[in-house]
């Protein structure tokens, strides 16, 4: 018998690894062959699992992967990634030899930081591949354009220890502020400039996502593929790339009863019954990632068919509605979002709900709760 995804499991997630291939197969024929595909995996891979995105991801043409912590980049080396390794965060020095002993490159943008790099490598006996990542308006981590002598300084002080890799910066508002994103282009580009005396072949990167689609001129030598990589385009661009959706979430049915007219549901007693209905518990609540906001405004999705989350939001699980979904009983499967029996509910259908990103839906879905890697399933009547 043919093992079912999730039979045994109370709640679990299905990411669909023919689909993160498909889209950085997609963002791949999107830039120019010669600059590199880096995929960030970070977070667990926007939720996904880091080590099912990263094989994806360079299965798919990346060459690349990019993370935010230096314990993330190590964890993919010691799973037998080889291919180059980005810490796009601050790496705390303790942390330095480590990342040069396993050829990691990692992120720099204070004269302290390129010291303590410097010693690090003095004590390996080897170079620390760093990357300069300049705040041109971010206003988060970066050299901000007054304290770049220092850097430059810095760098030159610690040449024989210190090679740079790379320069980068990040911007603001690459979907709402053309403007806005130039002008930080206009400012990356400049520094640049004085930083070349000290990285001659370092390579250049600005874009993310949005700025990937957006501005092809920002393109440089490498791109930093984010959300777009789990399905996710800005939404102009939807129907100019094709991208699918990769992850989707499910729990079990528990309990299915019904409930007299007049009666409430739930925690506070939020939601009450006009006429008699049927509720469904489902196994899932905020502990796993489902938005306590979505209490009485959300859906689940079984057998096909959206049903609101009737009353509030538990830690462990649901009540839903599912007075309209017919032979429904425990162990059947409920959707949080994703795709399933032809209904799509993604995760930035459940965040506009909650007046947030799918980033954070994503990302949001508890570690423990099981990743299974699957190919896509095919829909009725295929």
């Amino acid at each position: 018998m043919t093992s079912i995804p999730g039979s045994g499991l109370l709640r679990w997630a299905e990411v669909d690894v023919e689909a993160l291939q498909h889209n950085a197969a997609a963002f791949r024929a999107h830039v120019p062959r010669s600059t590199h595909l880096l995929v960030m995996v970070k977070s667990n891979g926007y939720g996904h699992g880091a080590e099912t995105a990263a094989q994806a991801a360079l299965d798919g043409g990346a060459t690349w992967l990019g993370v935010y912590t230096p314990d993330e980049a190590l964890a993919l080396r010691a799973a037998g990634f080889s291919v180059p390794i980005l810490v796009a965060g601050w790496s705390p020095p303790a942390t330095h030899r480590p990342l040069i002993e396993e050829d990691v490159d990692f992120t720099v943008f204070d004269p302290a930081g390129i010291a303590a790099a410097a010693a690090a490598a003095a004590q390996a006996n080897r170079r620390a591949r760093v990357h300069v990542k300049l705040d041109s308006g971010l206003g988060r981590l970066g050299v901000r354009e007054e304290d770049l002598p220092a850097v430059v300084a810095a760098l030159q002080s610690d040449a024989d220890h210190v090679e740079v890799a790379g320069i980068f910066t990040h911007y603001a508002d690459p979907e709402g502020n053309a403007d806005f994103t130039q002008e930080q282009h206009r400012r990356f580009l400049e520094e640049v400039v004085s930083l070349r005396p000290v990285a001659p072949d370092a390579l250049l990167h600005t874009s993310g996502s949005a700025a990937i689609l957006n501005f092809p001129e920002m393109h440089h030598d490498l791109v930093r593929l984010g959300i777009s990589f789990y399905g996710y385009a800005p939404r102009e661009h939807a129907s100019t790339i094709d991208l699918r959706q990769a992850m989707s979430v499910f729990a079990r049915v528990v309990q299915v009863k019904t409930v007299g007219a007049g009666e409430s549901v739930g925690y506070g007693r939020t939601w009450w019954a006009r006429t008699p209905r049927r509720i469904a518990t489902v196994a899932i609540g905020y502990g796993q990632g489902v938005p306590r906001a979505l209490s009485n405004r959300g859906h689940m999705v079984i057998r096909g068919r959206r049903c609101l989350i009737a009353g509030t939001v538990n830690m462990d699980q649901v009540t839903v509605d599912v007075s309209d979904v017919d032979a429904l009983a425990a162990g059947d499967e409920a959707m949080f979002f994703g795709h399933r029996e032809g209904v799509l509910m993604g995760a930035d259908e459940v965040a506009d709900l909650v007046d947030t990103i799918p980033h954070e839906i994503l990302c949001g879905v508890a570690d423990w709760v099981p990743r299974l890697a699957v190919g896509r399933r095919p829909e009725p009547g295929e």
